[in-house]
């Protein structure tokens, strides 16, 4: 199959996310198993604008404020067209259905909702949910639609965009990495983008909330324009026990996972939660907000535990819970690592591909023996 993907940034964008990490883990083994994929991307200051990354064609144009607008130039451009096009809605989707004929798949890995109104200003915000909530529908009624969890096929089902034709969870990778020990002392770790959705100010009014009951530390690791006013916070309400790390290293990003007793995701919402599951593949349990994505790669009191979106009282009180209670947390320590274990990349890149073959074969456009 030539497979062509319209995303918004590739794996070597400085602004790297799970979505990101998502295709390109999918992407790079489809082509180990015979496939052609392109992906049309958008680029950044200093660049290249093609690049073969594990097989991957990238072609960048423009920039994140210009790509949906230089995107059916670059389609236009290609040598070969392809078999089937996935368009990924990243809050606004590329309109392929516009100026592409292949069969296609729009890819949502949530919807955006609320979240416009928690990181643009008012402004942006209503245009960007006008796109999503209005137009999108209009345009991509007849496109089959893949998400990546069960609570994004409910939100999409209810604003009736189309037929969600497959589900496929994202995948860890496993490898063999150096052993760390537990930290002597209570570590909380909080690894994300540094978005004002992605709820890190909460997080802080929890510590804020402990620091008098609990001797613990809570290392942050991310990057994002949020970033200075969670340090402003810190600073301004003396958290001493907040250390902001910036971005780190995979490497890092393992030793501080086997470290840290208790990870936390309290964001607003989430396709999935990628992190989550790398978490439980160090044996780390996860506190996380009952939201759409994140509750569906939490167990709820055996891999970890929700709580209430914004609710900055019972996130201190699960996090008090989880340190205090040894025995209840290397229980979820153990189920963690089973649970993790269900979400091999390779798994996920052959349930993604028979569901863009069947789709293919549906419209007599891929003709194989699959």
């Amino acid at each position: 199959m030539r497979i062509l993907i319209f995303a918004w940034r590739d794996i070597k964008n400085p602004n790297v996310g799970g979505s990101e990490i998502y295709f390109h883990e999918l992407a790079k083994r489809w082509v180990k198993a015979e496939n052609s994929v392109e992906m049309i991307v958008g680029g950044w200051k200093g660049c290249r604008k093609t690049e073969n990354i594990d097989g991957i064609n990238i072609i960048r144009t423009g920039s994140s404020l210009t790509l949906y607008m230089l995107a059916p130039l670059a389609y236009k451009k290609l040598k070969q067209k392809p078999d089937i096009i996935i368009d990924v809605e990243n809050g606004i989707p590329f309109f392929t259905p516009l100026f592409a004929k292949e069969k296609k798949i729009l890819h949502i890995h949530h919807l955006h909702r609320g979240v416009w109104f928690k990181q643009l200003n008012p402004v942006f915000a209503s245009i960007g949910y006008l796109i999503e909530t209005k137009i999108m529908p209009l345009v991509y009624k007849k496109t089959p639609i893949i998400t990546i969890s069960k609570s994004s096929k409910e939100e999409i089902d209810l604003e009736n965009i189309s037929r969600v034709v497959g589900i496929v969870n994202p995948g860890i990778e496993y490898y063999k990495y150096k052993k760390y020990g537990k930290n002597k002392k209570p570590l909380v770790l909080f690894l994300n983008r540094i978005k004002k959705y992605k709820g890190l100010d909460i997080l802080l009014k929890s510590v804020k909330q402990l620091n008098n009951k609990l001797d613990f530390d809570l290392l942050v690791a991310g990057t994002g324009d949020y970033l200075k006013e969670a340090q402003k916070y810190a600073k301004i309400n003396n958290l001493k026990n907040v250390k902001f790390l910036g971005r780190i290293s995979e490497a890092k990003k393992n030793e501080l996972m086997q470290e840290a007793w208790v990870f936390v995701n309290p964001s607003f919402k989430e396709g999935w939660g990628i992190v989550n599951i790398e978490a439980n593949y160090f044996s780390l349990p996860v506190v996380g907000s009952n939201v759409s994505g994140i509750k569906d790669s939490i167990i709820d009191g055996k891999t970890g535990l929700l709580f209430e979106y914004g609710n900055s009282h019972e996130l201190a009180e699960k996090i008090k819970f989880l340190i205090l209670h040894k025995k209840v947390r290397q229980n979820m320590e153990k189920n963690a690592k089973l649970w993790a274990k269900k979400f091999d990349w390779g798994k996920k890149a052959d349930e993604y591909l028979k569901v863009l073959k069947t789709q293919c074969r549906n419209n007599n456009i891929y003709k194989s023996s699959f």
